[in-house]
């Protein structure tokens, strides 16, 4: 497979039929057929602009030694190192060294090492990588070790994780501002989530046209700053009249890659049209009676802001469930956390319990009360996978 070009592959897609007379599932080849043809992506991010180190060459080499006792001395020295920059229905786009390309994962992802550790590639990931002779494809050998990961609970067996981006240097979350009381909550979530994968978070309000006032607006970004305290960022923007983009674009430093994250109708591919100076990525409409929209990013996929970094986008995330982090809500609220640890019974709930320190520096005024509303309300929600997920985080 991979001898076509892409632009052989642009039509429309098709599906087989079996010989019942039913719809099947689409080939490979059907799949790639409706997929963007590679040329005509734009702000797709270059080798380059993803600034790769001299561990990651090592690791490369470490790989090609694998490869070679696997599949052979030839087949290893055709292998390169690759990042990928986007994710279409399963199929990577990875940016090498002078080019930039579909891949296939290879057999052994399937049946090896990887799948039974889980590792599939994701965006970030830096991958080995060939592309056999005559092919315009190239296939993904292994996984390079990740620095780090961004995932959440998919919703299935305890512990189950869907990866959605890697090797991060920053996440970036985004909540719309409007007549509406703040996403605070949701806000909360995700700086946990962006801790537990080990990186600064930042907070980008937009639509601040929308407040009445400024001294509403004033206000919403405080409650913000209170909940996100010194562990991040906050940023307000307005698409809309241009203000807060170069705030936004100092989050991302070049050579940085960062992850956006944010619920449909947040307005992260305004945002994101308004940093790249050209609308460039699809936009919906919100609806009224609930602020919300619906999904208009549909692939997983980095782009190159001009000036600045990488930012890694993905479909709006409707949920946040938090199943497993509990480390990430001891890494957002380090000061309650360390509190807690010196409560008198380990399973404290921090409510009416004696001997409760989060309880008594809160009524101490020691405290912030937004963070504590904040800590409180996740740590209670968590609290019943913690005994057998992580049972050595004191909540």
């Amino acid at each position: 497979m991979g001898k076509r070009s892409h632009k052989a592959r642009s039509g429309s897609t098709t599906r087989r039929r079996s010989h019942g007379g039913g719809a099947s599932r689409p080939s490979a080849e059907d799949v790639l057929r409706g997929l963007p043809v590679v040329g005509e992506l734009e702000n797709v991010p270059s080798f380059a602009d993803m600034a790769p180190t001299q561990l990651r060459r090592e690791q490369l080499e470490e790989a090609r030694e694998r490869i070679a006792d696997r599949l052979g001395r030839e087949a290893a020295d055709a292998v390169e190192l690759g990042c990928v920059v986007r994710l279409d229905r399963g199929f990577p786009l990875v940016a090498c060294e002078g080019r930039t390309l579909r891949a296939e994962h290879a057999p052994e992802f399937a049946k090896g090492d990887s799948a039974e550790a889980g590792i599939m590639p994701t965006v970030g990931d830096w991958v080995a990588v060939a592309v056999p002779p005559e092919h315009d494809m190239g296939v993904i050998h292994e996984v390079l070790p990740r620095r780090n990961a961004f995932a959440r609970w998919r919703g299935g067996r305890r512990g189950e994780f869907q990866t959605l981006a890697a090797n991060l240097d920053g996440v970036i979350v985004v909540a719309a501002l409007g007549t509406e009381e703040l996403p605070l909550a949701r806000i909360a979530r995700s700086v946990v989530l962006a801790r537990d994968c080990g990186v600064r978070p930042s907070v980008v309000l937009t639509k601040a046209d929308r407040k009445q006032t400024a001294e509403a607006l004033e206000a919403d970004a405080l409650r913000v700053h209170r909940l996100v305290g010194e562990q991040g960022d906050v940023v307000v923007t307005s698409s809309v009249a241009g203000e807060g983009l170069d705030g936004v674009r100092a989050l991302v430093p070049a050579g940085s890659v960062a992850m956006i994250l944010g619920e449909s109708g947040a307005g992260k591919s305004t945002l994101l049209n308004a940093l790249l100076g050209a609308d460039a990525l699809a936009t919906g409409a919100v609806r009224e009676r609930d602020d919300m929209g619906r999904h208009t990013t549909v692939a997983r996929m980095m782009v190159k802001l001009p000036g600045a970094g990488v930012i890694c986008d993905a479909p709006g995330l409707r949920s946040l469930p938090l199943v497993g982090h509990e480390r990430g809500l001891a890494k957002a609220f380090p000061e309650i956390s360390e509190l807690a640890a010196t409560c008198r019974f380990r399973d404290c709930t921090h409510g009416n319990e004696p001997g409760c320190a989060v309880r008594e520096a809160r009524e101490a005024g020691e405290l912030d009360e937004v963070r504590v509303e904040s800590y409180l309300a996740l740590a209670n929600e968590m609290r019943a996978s913690a005994s057998t997920l992580d049972p050595d985080v004191v909540l």
